[in-house]
C-alpha cells in the first residue's frame, strides 16, 4: 500500500547524509558555497514541499525564495547535530507554515490548483488527483504526508514537526487509507 503512493511520484533524490558530506558542508567557510551545494542537492525536494503549501506557481516561487533566505541565515548556526536533510526540512517546514499563515491572512480563501495541465498523460493525471487530494488535507496532515512521500522516517518527521513518531505513524496510516480510493480510481 505505501509503495503505491511513492511510486506515483517522480523518483526521489538520494540524500547524502553521510558524515563525509556533513563535514564537507559544515567545514566550508564560504557560506555562499555551502548554500550553492545544498541547493544542488535539495532543490527538487524543497520545490515539492513548496508545492504542498502553495497552489500557484508564483506563490511556490515566493515560498522557495523565503526558504532559501532562511537557509542562508541559518547556515552560520549549523552545528551538525542533525543530518543536513533533517535540518533543512525543519527550516523549510517552519518557513512554509509561517508563509501559509501569512498567505491565508492575505487571501481569505484558498485557491484551487490553477497550474494543472488539461492534456496531461495518465501518470500526470494520477499525480494531479493525488496532489489535489493532498491539498484538501489539513495543513498538519499535508505536512506529514509530504515529508513521508519525500522518504523521511517517522523519527525524522518527529524531528522536523515536533509530532511524536508514534503519532506520526498512526496519522500516516489514516491519511494513506483516506487517499487510497484516489489510487484505486486511477
Amino acid at each position: 500500500m505505501a509503495g503505491a503512493f511513492r511510486q506515483s511520484l517522480p523518483p526521489l533524490l538520494d540524500f547524502p547524509d553521510s558524515q563525509d558530506y556533513l563535514s564537507q558542508v559544515k567545514g566550508e567557510s564560504d557560506y555562499s558555497a555551502q548554500l550553492v551545494r545544498l541547493m544542488e542537492e535539495y532543490t527538487g525536494p524543497l520545490r515539492r514541499l513548496c508545492a504542498a503549501y502553495a497552489d500557484r506557481a508564483a506563490d511556490r516561487e515566493d515560498l522557495f525564495q523565503d526558504i532559501l533566505l532562511a537557509m542562508w541565515r541559518a547556515l552560520p548556526a549549523y552545528r551538525g547535530d542533525a543530518s543536513v536533510r533533517t535540518w533543512l526540512y525543519r527550516i523549510a517546514h517552519n518557513v512554509a507554515l509561517t508563509w501559509q499563515a501569512r498567505h491565508r491572512r492575505r487571501q481569505h480563501a484558498e485557491t484551487p490548483l490553477s497550474d494543472a495541465q488539461d492534456n496531461a498523460t495518465e501518470t500526470n493525471l494520477r499525480r494531479l488527483a493525488l496532489t489535489r487530494a493532498i491539498a484538501t488535507l489539513s495543513s498538519a496532515d499535508r505536512a506529514l504526508i509530504l515529508l513521508w512521500l519525500e522518504g523521511l522516517s517517522a523519527a525524522e518527521i518527529e524531528t522536523v514537526t515536533g509530532v511524536k513518531a508514534a503519532t506520526v505513524a498512526v496519522r500516516l496510516g489514516r491519511i494513506r487509507r483516506s487517499l487510497q480510493p484516489i489510487e484505486e480510481k486511477s
